[in-house]
């Protein structure tokens, strides 16, 4: 279906969710900067028989990576971190998608080319 002109309040409407988009992006960017980054990885080691389970927080800076032992004290409250983090990033993707379908239907140009800022 062709649209002979652009209807004013529907253009509103959706500059509106694109701005609402930008802000939650924004605002999530910052809540996954306060959760630990990394993998949790297990190693495992045997001696005289028995086995013994080391849990790591793995990450990368720069170049380097980094392992972080984990107690086992700590493990739980970590791995709920860890969740929490990727639920963030989860939904911090879905919203990019959303503002790239937003960014077509009003012809806006994405400079980044599908990419707004880092994914955390």
């Amino acid at each position: 279906m062709k649209v002979a002109e652009k209807d004013i309040v529907v253009q509103g409407m959706l500059d509106d969710e694109y701005g609402r988009c930008r802000e939650v992006i924004e605002a999530l960017l910052a809540k996954a900067e306060n959760y630990p980054r990394g993998a949790l990885n297990v190693r495992r080691k045997q001696n005289k028989g028995k086995e013994y389970v080391y849990h790591y927080l793995v990450r990368r800076d720069g170049k380097k990576v980094i392992n972080r032992h984990i107690s086992e004290k700590e493990l739980p409250e970590l791995q709920n971190l860890i969740e929490e983090r990727e639920k963030c990033r989860k939904e911090i993707r879905a919203y990019k998608k959303r503002m790239a379908y937003l960014e077509k239907l009003l012809n806006k140009p994405n400079p980044g080319g599908g990419r707004h800022e880092s994914a955390a």
